[in-house]
């Protein structure tokens, strides 16, 4: 069962590493991006297998928060907003098959003649819509809950940078 986790977060830091990579962000960053990503979805994973939770949306939740909170300590210590550490974090955790499936449903329902199999398929579209809709809104929520709490510090941190100087006079 460790080794299952210890996978599971090799691959969510890579993807978090990716994500994180993509949208640029400075350089000291993108290991702290990829090291949340791990830990959030290595926690979802061990919420849901370990410890048996089997609400996907309540196990996303916790695991965003606690990478919300995270992001706040390493924003603090490497003196970025929390938001480009925390979100690039969060995307691996998308459920991505979820929706994938959802739009299935969705397109077998109008191709299909039958009555039977249409109602399956309209159950199921529901099915796989409702744990879509509920997982990505525990994601915004659980990483909101932190950024509200904690919204002084995150305006702290930038406070004495040199990047918050130079858009202070800029805008000033």
């Amino acid at each position: 069962m460790i080794n299952s986790v210890l996978m599971d977060m090799f691959f969510a830091a890579l993807a978090g590493f990716a994500f994180a990579y993509n949208c640029s962000p400075p350089l000291r960053t993108l290991f702290l991006s990829a090291g949340l990503a791990a830990i959030g979805h290595g926690l979802r994973f061990a919420l849901i297998e370990i410890f048996n939770i089997d609400n996907l949306a309540l196990a996303t939740f916790l695991a965003s928060f606690v990478v919300g909170c995270l992001g706040m300590l390493c924003a603090k210590l490497s003196k970025t907003p929390a938001e480009i550490i925390a979100f690039p974090a969060l995307l691996p955790m998308i459920p991505g098959i979820y929706a994938y499936r959802t739009v299935l449903y969705l397109f077998s329902f109008f191709s299909s003649d039958n009555l039977a199999l249409k109602t399956k398929y309209l159950v199921e579209f529901f099915d796989y819509f409702l744990i879509t809709l509920s997982v990505t809104l525990s994601l915004a929520i659980g990483v909101s809950i932190t950024l509200i709490l904690f919204f002084e510090q995150s305006l702290m941190v930038t406070r004495h940078s040199s990047i918050f100087d130079k858009y202070k006079k800029k805008f000033s």
